[in-house]
């Protein structure tokens, strides 16, 4: 009688299988990217084995930058297939890839608005920005798209939101002469006179208005003017320099800030303005320097903001936050001090008061500060909670009790 074969065995090495998994991974990313749902559908249950955890297969199946099956359909338009991921999978809406990108940003990207809105309606953050800061507004603002700029707004989006070397969205849009866009962000109340730092040649701070005077964008600086931008001798200088060498757009830039000026008053004015541009300048330093959680620098420039205008609340608010974050309680508290002086209807005065006053261990005063901040605003969770922690610390412990 003959031998029973032995039973055959097969072998795949760890490069196969690697490769295997690659392979399907790049098929489900392309079905993700053509909008072929019914194959998208097949490989996600392929890829399960049968262990019903289709979501965890779809957000481990991502490209060698990161980016996710909805983050390609975003990006190309693929309304079924973000309905199918989102909706029936329930992926993560704000998944970033390995330059902080959410599927929201490449669906701004992709200049759709039906995709921005449905990923808005589903749970996307317009607030949330990629690794240098730029949000779903900035590229909005960028591209020019009044209607996705418009829908970002309705959702939240922060208008002032500052990326490096980029600024905020009205610095993108005066850069790319979106005068469309520019107008929206204006209405719905972008700071004019927001800077952020430039190192290009030594470092200086970029207005929008500075910014329209360099490109020569009479139609961009015409609308700054008129929302109130700061005419510094920074922006009348440049615009000068570049007449006299021939530039016609400069020439009339020049004509529309020196009318701008007359029409402001006088040259007392006229110096309140360049305070007032230096203020928000410094302002604008010193809450970069907080995002850095550089505390001393931040403390600096508002010194120099305060001896501006020493009647500016918010200025001794901001500084008195910088030395609880240093740790000095007593100049935290004399900050917060005078910033409740300046403004006794603030809330936030009074929350810096206590916060002061707990950092010097007097937790009777801080109470009574938040206590205080707590009968202007009864309803504030923020309040509420500290007076309660400050309340809490109070109560003697446990052991001290048991002693």
């Amino acid at each position: 009688m003959a031998a029973a074969r032995p039973p055959l065995r097969f072998h795949i090495s760890n490069g196969a299988l690697k490769d295997f998994a690659a392979s399907m991974r790049d098929n489900l990313l392309n079905a993700a990217h053509s909008g072929d749902l019914r194959l998208l559908k097949r490989l996600v249950v392929m890829l399960d084995e049968g262990v019903g955890r289709p979501r965890d297969v779809v957000q481990a199946a991502r490209a060698p930058d990161g980016i996710w099956a909805l983050h390609v359909a975003a990006g190309t338009k693929q309304m079924e297939v973000c309905r199918y991921l989102v909706q029936e999978l329930r992926v993560d809406v704000n998944i970033t890839d390995d330059k902080g990108r959410t599927p929201l940003i490449f669906a701004v990207h992709s200049e759709n608005a039906a995709v921005v809105k449905y990923l808005l309606d589903h749970g996307a953050d317009p607030n949330k920005a990629d690794v240098i800061g730029l949000t779903p507004l900035h590229s909005a603002a960028g591209i020019g798209d009044c209607e996705m700029i418009e829908m970002l707004i309705a959702k939240g989006a922060r208008i002032d939101l500052i990326a490096d070397d980029i600024g905020t969205p009205l610095h993108i849009a005066t850069k790319e002469k979106n005068v469309g866009a520019m107008k929206i962000l204006l209405d719905h109340n972008a700071d004019p006179n927001k800077t952020y730092l430039m190192y290009d040649y030594g470092m200086y701070a970029m207005t929008p208005l500075f910014q329209a005077v360099n490109l020569s964008s009479v139609e961009c600086v015409k609308l700054l003017v008129e929302a109130g931008a700061i005419i510094n001798s920074d922006c009348v200088e440049t615009a000068s320099l570049d007449s006299k060498m021939g530039n016609e757009g400069s020439t009339e830039c020049l004509k529309l800030l020196l009318e701008a000026r007359a029409n402001r008053k006088a040259a007392k004015d006229d110096k309140h303005g360049d305070d007032k541009w230096k203020i928000a300048q410094l302002k604008s330093f010193g809450n970069q320097s907080v995002e850095r959680k550089d505390y001393f620098s931040a403390s600096a420039f508002y010194t120099k903001a305060i001896d501006l205008d020493p009647n500016d609340a918010t200025l001794f608010s901001n500084r008195s936050f910088c030395w609880l974050r240093m740790g000095d309680g007593q100049k935290a508290l004399s900050d917060a001090l005078e910033c409740r002086k300046l403004r006794p209807d603030w809330l936030k005065a009074y929350y810096r008061h206590g916060a002061a006053l707990s950092l010097l261990e007097d937790r009777g005063g801080a109470c009574q500060a938040f206590l205080d901040g707590l009968k202007l605003d009864p309803e504030n969770a923020e309040m509420e909670g500290a007076l309660r922690e400050a309340m809490e610390s109070l109560m003697p412990s446990k052991g001290s009790r048991e002693k």
